[in-house]
């Protein structure tokens, strides 16, 4: 799961700087927006298909790590066979989740058009499975919060975790699928949109699209992975996706300092706006490059591997963690351009 959360918190800013391209022929029109989804709709039902994709996207994004984190809670907490504690311990901590206005809005965009038919078939049981999992995951945690397992020596807890087990699973379940055809949507998106970029002669738009398209090329292979799995890296693919970054970055910057071209591509007008932008592509190229030196050197390797076995997220270690980090920085400052 952790691997599609990493690739669709990128969805949201491919869709973001589609958008704001149109800003360019329609500064008197802020409800249009220009989503190549199919060059025959209307540039209203490209408006309605992003909002109705985000919908599906903010789930993702928003939703799927809370319910992951109870998910991960429960099953290394409890014995999924008996329904009580794998071993004892002093203290339980079963994470909750809470009503959400994100599932509240996919409810109300469901049944809108225009049809997303890989995610509207995904739609009912995201939203039934996460509401009825709200009550029982509640009273799980506050069973093993209050210790009231020692007044009936967990003969409640079975009963109480039967009743999390079944929509905990089937939101998992479905929210996989939910990565999967997200992904592909993703794909066909992304690639209309720097083609059109491109077509257009939109390049500072260009630009900072493959900055992210780059960046999500080295960044797919790191999610879920260990620290004994770095060897599985493929080192000069990463360092040619890196080579790409500094270019478009330096594409970019050369661009920006033009401030017709800002205003007319991304409608803004506000001095300085790329101030942490830029530091936090700096700070990934930074990180990224340290990552590169731990890959090509075994003895660095071995180091930083020793230290993270006694601290095991180090702020100090450009491991693919931190790594990870500064790609999610680059990618909301970059969503922020607009």
């Amino acid at each position: 799961m952790k691997k599609l959360k990493g690739i669709l918190s990128i969805y949201l800013v491919i869709l973001a700087t589609y958008s704001c391209g149109d800003k360019k022929n329609e500064n008197a029109k802020e409800s249009t927006t220009s989503t190549e989804v199919n060059s025959n709709i209307s540039e209203d039902k490209k408006q309605a298909y992003i909002n109705k994709y985000n919908a599906y996207v903010a789930v993702w994004n928003k939703v799927s790590p809370r319910v992951e984190r109870s998910y991960n809670t429960v099953f290394n907490t409890i014995n999924d066979k008996t329904g009580k504690p794998l071993k004892e311990q002093k203290n339980y901590y079963i994470t909750t989740i809470n009503e959400s206005s994100v599932i509240e809005n996919l409810k109300k965009t469901i049944n809108d058009e225009p049809k997303i038919k890989e995610l509207d078939a995904l739609g009912p049981q995201l939203i039934s499975s996460y509401n009825e999992l709200i009550k029982p995951l509640q009273q799980l945690s506050d069973y093993y919060k209050l210790q009231s397992y020692k007044d009936d020596d967990f003969k409640k807890a079975t009963e109480l975790y039967s009743k999390v087990r079944k929509p905990l699973n089937e939101f998992m379940q479905v929210n996989t699928k939910l990565g999967n055809a997200v992904q592909i949507i993703d794909n066909r998106i992304s690639v209309e949109a720097i083609a059109e970029y491109k077509e257009n002669n939109q390049m500072l738009l260009f630009n900072k699209s493959m900055i992210i398209q780059s960046i999500k090329k080295s960044s797919t292979p790191l999610y879920n992975i260990t620290l004994d799995e770095y060897e599985t890296i493929d080192i000069e693919e990463f360092k040619s996706n890196l080579k790409d970054v500094i270019n478009y970055y330096t594409a970019f910057k050369k661009l920006a300092n033009n401030k017709a071209i800002v205003k007319e591509e991304l409608n803004i007008s506000r001095p300085s706006p790329f101030i942490m932008y830029y530091r936090s592509i700096d700070d990934y190229i930074k990180t990224a490059r340290g990552f590169v030196e731990i890959l090509e050197d075994p003895k660095e390797y071995e180091k930083i591997k020793k230290q993270l076995q006694y601290m095991k997220q180090n702020p100090t270690i450009n491991s693919h963690e931190k790594l990870l980090k500064k790609a999610e920085s680059v990618i909301n400052f970059s969503n922020s351009l607009k």
